[in-house]
């Protein structure tokens, strides 16, 4: 009796046993909660791509033609919904790292789908975006939330499977296809995804029924996200900046809390409510002239947008600090839920 090898498949939910002598596809299929539950903890986070759009302007310098990745964020906010089955999130994607630039909220449904091998991702729009906005922040809402305030496009799901090494995303091609209210015609979406420990990957196109191109990277180069990580702190600042005096006051704060994509938060008083006239930004970048990649913990010069001044360190320091005379602040990373800034 030849020997039987347990093998565990690269679909993302299947696993089974076979004899070398047998094909593979005979293999029973069983579930692979492993595998599902690695999925929910690489994906329940905050991600942004702000090097990329940092990176991709200073390339447009030396190549008008470039198309520049906007800069996008995105939360994704493990939530359960009693009107749904599967696990579930609430997604808020905002630009330019601006909270109220907000232009997508949406509730995400995973589900398993063993048929195609697959957990299923279906994507559910709020008929009212005011109800419903951050509700992350007020997860009562969605004891009450019924199947009415929801609303689905069929064939827009996305099949999530484990390919050995990371996780793949994707629609079926062309299968998404709405009618725009503003030309009449059908608008055909499609999009691929990469999911990793810390990056997530997301290729998402639209072209009309003329085969004209509607959005999406024209090269089909993916909006490289990274997995953020908080930090919290104090600042503060002499007022009058770098020109105060020695015994003038400051302004002072100790609830300093921002992400290391890129975030920029301005030094305000904690008891006056006043501004200070400078901001702290946190950012991965790297080097162009040595490709070193590094830290960085700057000010900036509120009235200007320049960074006066500028530190950098690994990109593993979890404590970092800054230290003017005029000026100090300090942050470390955050304890609890690092990659949210709730």
């Amino acid at each position: 009796m030849k020997k039987l090898f347990c093998v565990l498949t690269l679909g993302f939910m299947l696993s089974g046993c076979a004899s070398t002598s047998e094909d593979v596809s005979s293999a029973a299929k069983v579930e692979d909660p492993i595998r599902e539950a690695l999925l929910h903890q690489w994906f329940a986070a905050e991600f942004d791509n702000y090097e990329q759009n940092w990176q991709d302007k200073i390339d447009k310098e030396k190549d008008p033609d470039l198309q520049v990745h906007e800069h996008i964020h995105h939360v994704f906010a493990p939530l359960p919904t009693p009107a749904l089955t599967g696990e579930t999130y609430f997604v808020k994607q905002y630009m330019d790292g601006d909270p109220s630039k907000v232009y997508r909220q949406r509730l995400y449904q995973f589900v398993r789908n063993e048929q195609k091998g697959a957990v299923q991702l279906n994507i559910y729009r709020f008929k009212d975006e005011e109800k419903f906005r951050d509700a992350h922040l007020n997860p009562s809402v969605y004891e009450t939330l019924s199947m009415d305030e929801i609303t689905t496009y069929p064939g827009c799901e996305v099949y999530w499977k484990w390919n050995g090494e990371y996780f793949d995303g994707e629609m079926e091609h062309n299968a998404c296809a709405i009618k725009s209210r503003r030309s009449g015609k059908m608008l055909y979406f499609n999009d691929t995804l990469r999911l990793t420990e810390s990056e997530i990957w997301i290729a998402d196109t639209a072209h009309d029924e003329d085969g004209n191109y509607v959005f999406g990277n024209k090269k089909g180069i993916p909006h490289i996200n990274r997995k953020v990580t908080y930090f919290t702190g104090w600042g503060g600042t002499r007022i009058g900046g770098k020109d105060a005096s020695a015994d003038a006051k400051w302004h002072f704060t100790r609830n300093l809390l921002l992400h290391n994509e890129g975030q920029t938060v301005p030094i305000i008083d904690d008891d006056t409510g006043e501004k200070s006239g400078y901001s702290i930004q946190l950012a991965m970048l790297t080097y162009q002239n040595t490709r070193d990649p590094i830290l960085k913990f700057g000010l900036i010069d509120d009235a200007t947008g320049k960074t006066v001044t500028y530190i950098w360190s690994d990109r593993d320091n979890t404590k970092t600090g800054m230290n003017l005379r005029w000026m100090q602040s300090g942050i470390k990373k955050k304890q609890e839920r690092p990659h949210f800034s709730f």
